[in-house]
């Protein structure tokens, strides 16, 4: 193989080795809040209802904080998705390189 071809062929693969590493999942960005429990004895639910009442003051307040990180996720992906719809406009755009013919 000639330099040129070479030094291609390991952009390539250099370019292949990044795409697989960024193609990783990412961490969850918003993880629900859990539900209070509620399937107790009647006399435990009795017995703490301030607390379980508590309990699910606190989770529709997280249950408002999830879904507005639910609506930021979502505004995330759609900005992520119209850059790669851009940048495939692109790539479509672009003449193929010329070959060398032997």
């Amino acid at each position: 193989m000639r330099r040129g071809e070479l030094n291609l062929a390991a952009i390539i693969v250099s370019a292949f080795a990044c795409s697989a590493a960024l193609a990783q999942p990412e961490v969850i960005r918003c993880l629900p809040p859990e539900v209070p429990v509620t399937n107790l004895p009647e006399a435990v639910l009795a017995e703490y209802r301030k607390e379980i009442a508590a309990e699910f003051e606190a989770y529709f307040a997280a249950v408002s904080t999830h879904i507005a990180c639910l609506d930021t996720e979502r505004n995330r992906a759609l900005t992520e998705a119209h850059r790669a719809t851009e940048a495939y406009s692109t790539f479509l755009n672009t003449p193929p390189a010329q070959k060398d013919l032997p």
